[in-house]
């Protein structure tokens, strides 16, 4: 009997058994996700409000964040879910840019959520506020994030149009950027000799992935140029292709000028 009990001693009874902790729902295991990186404020629909330390102040900055793009989608048999938190500072100056953080979250067949990629803190915008963050598809096997932001530039308007890449691969992508447009007719460049003259840019560069070969992997961009350039009046389209070993658009420094030479 003696020799029964001592096997015995170290066996839990069974109500002292830790609990098992319910699942959480797909929408639930979202929020959970969110929560532990951005607190209990956050929130799927709407802004919320935050104090953040900022070492170049020495103190506490408040700032406004929401969810700026939200997607499902399903890429190489997996299914995820495209995130992006729009952070803007509050009092922020003119100059000053807003920043975004790219998410894609994983959906597991049993609804669990985790991390499949993330790209944070990049910058854009004015004011403290970051661009405009829309979806769209990229590819047979490619979606991304696309961002449409303002310059602030003495004489000139400067409009850039950024992509951010996810293919199932574990990795968000800086996939390049553009000058989608361009105005400097109220410059004013002078030279050496006092002579002073204004821009003469008027320029777009609408760029839209081309999905018309649906089936490859990365779909090249269609560009549209349109306006008036540095050698005058000019209308034409281009292709930009993606290179998967750089994991960004071949994007020529000409759809990327600030003013002509």
């Amino acid at each position: 009997v003696a020799l029964l009990a001592s096997c015995q001693q170290g066996t839990p009874a069974q109500g002292d058994a830790p609990a098992a902790k319910p699942k959480l729902s797909y929408e639930a295991g979202v929020m959970a996700v969110l929560q532990e990186r951005y607190g209990s404020a956050v929130q799927l629909q709407g802004q919320w409000s935050q104090q953040l330390s900022d070492a170049d102040l020495g103190q506490a900055r408040a700032v406004h964040r929401d969810i700026c793009a939200d997607q499902s989608i399903s890429v190489q048999n997996g299914n995820y879910r495209m995130l992006a938190i729009c952070t803007s500072y509050d009092d922020a100056s003119p100059i000053e840019l807003g920043s975004t953080d790219f998410i894609v979250l994983r959906r597991a067949a049993d609804d669990g959520i985790s991390i499949a990629a993330e790209l944070l803190g990049q910058g854009s915008g004015t004011g403290g506020k970051p661009g405009s963050v829309t979806t769209l598809q990229m590819g047979a096997n490619a979606w991304g994030f696309q961002v449409d932001d303002e310059l602030v530039v003495v004489g000139a308007a400067m409009r850039n149009r950024a992509w951010y890449l996810f293919d199932g691969n574990e990795k968000l992508s800086s996939a390049g950027w553009l000058r989608s447009h361009l105005d400097d007719r109220d410059a004013i460049d002078c030279n050496a000799s006092g002579n002073c003259s204004h821009g003469r840019l008027d320029l777009n560069f609408d760029a839209v992935p081309d999905g018309n070969q649906a089936q490859l992997a990365y779909w090249p961009l269609r560009v549209q140029e349109k306006g008036r350039g540095c050698a005058g009046a000019v209308n034409k389209t281009h292709s930009v292709a993606y290179d998967s070993t750089q994991s960004r658009y071949l994007i020529p420094s000409s759809m990327q000028i600030e003013s002509c030479d």
